[in-house]
């Protein structure tokens, strides 16, 4: 499969990524924005890549590095909060949208964790360029209160790096859900997530959620899993998060049993990249009518 390295400066900053070949002409142009503590190979995982299942299908894919990651800088103000990195990104994607929309409908944005956070600043500005659609994952707006004390209880001024034991109990569902070694064989997708990220998790970004998903008006692929250790994940939180997009034409919500919160990397993961992908789809035939 192809992968080609790319970086778009905005701002006089950089921001670093990888693209597929230049897929079908007529479909839309996926971007995916990774989680915290994870880079841009977090959706390339051999064996769990959804960049080789949607270079197959004909979408072309931008898998960008957010601000703060794989060489990709943090805005100019200095900022590392949700708001400033949407902000960075969108003006990513409309330079990438200016030099390959190549007669494409639009652009699907595919997030995880943080990254669907971000996502929904995104769509909730209301972009230049035709944002399409939404998937988010891995993302809600209740968490465990153990995890909100452990995010704040951080010492300041230093980046966190989760080891392997940590990752596990937060973002992995239990044995029989994925592959014993599939922590291991992640490593390389994984990087130091900036204390200010796990803050505003907890911290701005429950507050502000039901606020800014009202202000999106694209369809919203949304789902949450059993096993997410990071999230209170049930049909309820499924169902209450999703309520929040009152001005999207349609949102496809999902409670996934059987995986954690790096669904990616989980044996379902095919299944969440087919309806993603599909999701895209639907999207760009929604858009073309």
């Amino acid at each position: 499969m192809t992968r080609s390295p790319f970086v778009v400066t905005v701002d006089g900053g950089r921001v670093t990524g990888t693209a597929t070949g230049p897929g079908l002409p007529d479909l839309p142009l996926i971007v995916t924005l990774h989680g915290g503590s994870y880079n841009a190979r977090y959706f390339d995982l051999p064996g769990h890549s959804l960049l080789d299942l949607a270079e197959a299908f004909g979408f072309p894919v931008f898998s960008l590095n957010r601000p703060g990651y794989a060489g990709s800088d943090l805005p100019s103000s200095g900022e590392g909060t949700y708001a400033a990195g949407a902000g960075v990104l969108d003006e990513t994607i409309a330079q990438l949208w200016a030099d390959h929309a190549a007669g494409r409908p639009g652009v699907v944005i595919i997030s995880h964790s943080i990254g669907s956070a971000i996502a929904v600043h995104v769509a909730a500005g209301r972009p230049q360029w035709p944002l399409l659609g939404i998937a988010l994952h891995g993302i809600n707006d209740v968490c465990p209160d153990h995890v909100a004390d452990a995010w704040n209880g951080l010492p300041p001024g230093q980046p966190v790096i989760f080891t392997p034991e940590q990752r596990r109990m937060f973002m992995y569902g239990p044995e029989g859900t994925r592959e014993h070694d599939i922590v291991e064989r992640a490593e390389p997708a994984t990087e130091p997530i900036p204390l200010a990220e796990l803050r505003e998790v907890v911290g701005g970004w429950p507050t502000s959620a039901a606020e800014l998903a009202a202000r999106v008006e694209v369809p919203v692929h949304y789902v949450l899993t059993e096993h997410d250790g990071l999230w209170i994940a049930d049909q309820g939180r499924v169902d209450t998060f999703a309520g929040y997009f009152t001005h999207a034409p349609w949102v496809d919500a999902q409670f996934v049993r059987g995986a954690g919160h790096n669904l990616d990397h989980h044996l379902l993961s095919r299944t969440l990249h087919l309806q993603q992908l599909a999701f895209a789809w639907a999207c760009a035939v929604h858009a073309r009518a």
